[in-house]
């Protein structure tokens, strides 16, 4: 198991990574890389857990550049772009390609990788989850097609498959996940723990998402347009979150009516808009009460709680445990 890599950024040399997924080891193996290298500057967190490889990048960059990448091995990848974009181009047009853009995510199954891999913007904050085939095998054993049917089929016969054929925005559920993940101080045994324990609960979100979206088939009722407007009330959720919103101020701003900003936005996020709000003052919560290490009070009032007491339900709500539990 090996994949190979060419670029500008290497001097134009080929790069050999042997065994880039472990399989069967019981350890886990951290490495915090502080790059500097071609105007790319900036720090690569490299995890290895059993079966799983765990990647994620905090990076400037001054100008776009691509690698030439080829894998002989297949795996199955969730690859979130938190900050910029990825873009992968097959060397066999016929193949699929990829690309996620900033604040977007994918879930994917590729048998065969060999093309380019393009970059351009100057600043990249991801996080990717690579899993091997037998991990999600054991994961979901005895029967991974009954879990997640149409991933399944596409390891069996060996063809390419992707959770959305238009990657999707990063909902507030899985935004918590991976924040998890990424600000995790544990190390050790306990490290290893948390993080499978994390990569499970995404897992288990995301197949659902899937199942329930193969079961129901209603995207096909979405149009481009709509899905566009959409995004544009996720983008006001997300930046005017202290705000009072009702569904018919958020309609005079993106121009789509009640019942369809109601209606496409439970299909395109899984969730209500007013739960989905809920979520980013939740987090938005979270942050000042962890980092800021603000009184539950002030944060109340902050978020524009008349009464700290109905601040705390909806935190307990959306987190499972009290905000007090972040002041231990």
């Amino acid at each position: 198991m090996k994949t190979m890599m060419r670029s500008d950024i290497f001097k134009k040399e080929l790069v050999v990574v042997n065994d880039p997924i472990r399989f069967n080891k019981e350890d886990l193996i951290e490495k915090k890389i502080n790059y500097n290298h071609k105007g790319i500057v900036g720090i690569i967190t490299d995890i290895m857990l059993d079966g799983v490889h765990v990647v994620s990048r905090d990076l400037t960059i001054e100008k776009e550049y691509s690698i030439e990448v080829e894998h002989d091995f297949s795996f199955v990848k969730l690859h979130i772009e938190i900050e910029g974009d990825n873009e992968y181009c097959p060397e066999n047009s016929s193949e699929r390609g990829i690309y996620i853009p900033q604040g977007h995510y994918n879930l994917f199954y590729l048998p065969k990788i060999k093309g380019v891999l393009n970059y351009r913007t100057k600043r990249r904050r991801t996080l990717e989850i690579t899993f091997t085939e037998e991990y999600l095998q054991q994961l979901f054993y005895p029967n991974l097609s009954a879990t997640i049917p149409l991933l399944a089929q596409a390891i069996t016969n060996q063809t390419s498959y992707v959770m959305w054929e238009a990657s999707k925005s990063i909902p507030p559920k899985l935004n918590v996940l991976i924040e998890d993940i990424l600000q995790c101080n544990y190390s050790g045994n306990i490290k290893k723990a948390f993080l499978e324990s994390k990569i499970v609960e995404i897992l288990s979100y995301l197949f659902t998402i899937i199942n329930e979206e193969e079961n129901t088939k209603v995207t096909s009722e979405l149009s481009a347009c709509d899905y566009v407007k959409i995004l544009e009330v996720e983008n006001i959720l997300k930046t005017q979150f202290k705000e009072k919103h009702t569904l018919a101020s958020i309609a005079t701003q993106v121009g789509l009516n009640n019942f369809k900003i109601k209606k496409y936005f439970k299909m395109v996020f899984n969730t209500t808009v007013f739960n989905y709000l809920t979520q980013v003052r939740m987090e938005y919560a979270k942050q000042l009460i962890l980092e800021k290490e603000y009184p539950i009070c002030v944060v109340s009032e902050e978020l524009g709680y008349k009464n700290p007491h109905h601040f705390t339900v909806a935190f307990k709500k959306t987190f499972g445990y009290l905000p007090s539990k972040l002041k231990n």
